[in-house]
């Protein structure tokens, strides 16, 4: 079950590069956007990192729910059968935007705890809630709804889910790696570079979205299967 869906994944997302490149891309620029007007998120003396610029880190942590919003609008825009601009998949989303900032910060303390834990509760605990967000944009639920309902039908599914996750994030490392290293070694490091590898990593980690909708299609009440 865990390749098939992967499989399924794959396809889906490899098919419609260009339109979750439409909304993946304006996002990335919008946060190298505001490193260039703060100052970089991560702060480096030569080789040694020496801080965290937090400004920039909350800049880019209240960018971040109105972009996954988007991404799901166009995810289920896709599945309908047909895609739509990036304005079309923002709007709904900022109109969401509460919902979904509250939504995102309760995840993010439940994955906390469980890293206090180790490495697989935190896994566990974003497996069990990451479809909460897709309900909030697509049902129109509150948080708090959306998380119980998250976790309520996650559980029949959790296991190919979490594995799924997994083995989707060492896809996406792979390839930002590769993309890294191909950019790097062709065209040399510049802020020009590394502005094009920062947009299509951006890209490349939408597969994580598009294996959660995959399974959350056939798991979650109210939608079609696919």
């Amino acid at each position: 079950m865990i390749f098939e869906r992967l499989k399924e994944a794959l396809y889906f997302w490899r098919r419609h590069l260009a339109a979750l490149f439409l909304i993946s891309a304006p996002f990335a620029l919008l946060g190298e956007a505001a490193q260039w007007v703060m100052g970089p998120f991560l702060m480096f003396d030569g080789d040694q990192l020496t801080g965290i610029n937090l400004s920039v880190g909350m800049v880019m942590l209240l960018i971040r729910p109105l972009a996954e919003g988007a991404l799901i609008m166009q995810l289920a825009s896709i599945h309908q059968g047909r895609a739509q601009g990036v304005i079309a998949c923002t709007l709904p989303a900022l109109m969401l935007y509460p919902a979904l900032v509250l939504t995102y910060f309760l995840i993010g303390i439940g994955v906390t705890l469980g890293w206090t834990l180790l490495f697989f509760p935190a896994l566990w605990v974003y497996t069990r809630l990451c479809f909460a967000p897709f309900r909030v944009v697509l049902h129109r639920q509150s948080p708090i709804a959306a998380l119980r309902g998250a976790f309520q039908y996650s559980g029949p599914c959790q296991w190919p889910l979490l594995g799924a996750i997994l083995l989707t994030g060492l896809i996406m490392f792979g390839l930002i790696g590769l993309t890294n290293t191909l950019f790097v070694g062709l065209l040399g490091e510049s802020a020009g570079v590394g502005l094009v590898i920062n947009v299509l990593a951006s890209l490349i980690t939408t597969l994580i979205n598009v294996v959660v909708f995959r399974f959350w299609l056939l798991n979650d009440p109210g939608t079609q299967q696919a």
